[in-house]
């Protein structure tokens, strides 16, 4: 079976600027998107494009030239990026209330689902968790 991959926001951030204190996080990330099949389908939403330059400018003050650029020749050369639709904040609904999860993350794990995904790479879910007996949950930094 061919996955379909949804990569959070926080996965990207670490790809494109490591941590300050410790770069671990980012080796793990490159060694991730390399570990990843080519026949797989790597999919984000525009919101996690949305989430990626406001961290990037408001946390990390870098400028919306530079930042374009990572979108451009990083996220948008590796993966699809999905639109959010009407049905998507609808099914985010019904994610956050079946499972407890922010409005944010469920609106990521509706984008997820409504593309077919299986595996979801994120630091900030519950590590393992299954949604919709279909889409898993994944930290890539728990060893």
């Amino acid at each position: 079976m061919i996955d379909n991959i949804f990569i959070d926001t926080n996965i990207w951030i670490y790809a494109f600027l490591g941590n300050e204190q410790d770069n671990s996080k980012q080796l793990k990330t490159l060694a991730l998107f390399e570990e990843i099949p080519t026949e797989s389908k790597v999919i984000i939403s525009i919101q996690v494009v949305n989430e990626f330059h406001w961290i990037l400018t408001r946390k990390y003050k870098i400028s919306e030239e530079l930042i374009n650029e990572k979108v451009i020749k990083g996220i948008v050369a590796f993966a699809n990026i999905v639109p959010l639709d009407f049905q998507t904040y609808q099914d985010a609904l019904r994610v956050r209330s079946k499972y407890t999860i922010s409005f944010w993350d469920s609106l990521i794990i509706a984008s997820a689902l409504d593309n077919r995904c299986n595996i979801l790479y994120s630091e900030d879910m519950q590590h393992g968790m299954v949604i919709d007996h279909r889409l898993k949950i994944l930290n890539p930094f728990v060893e």
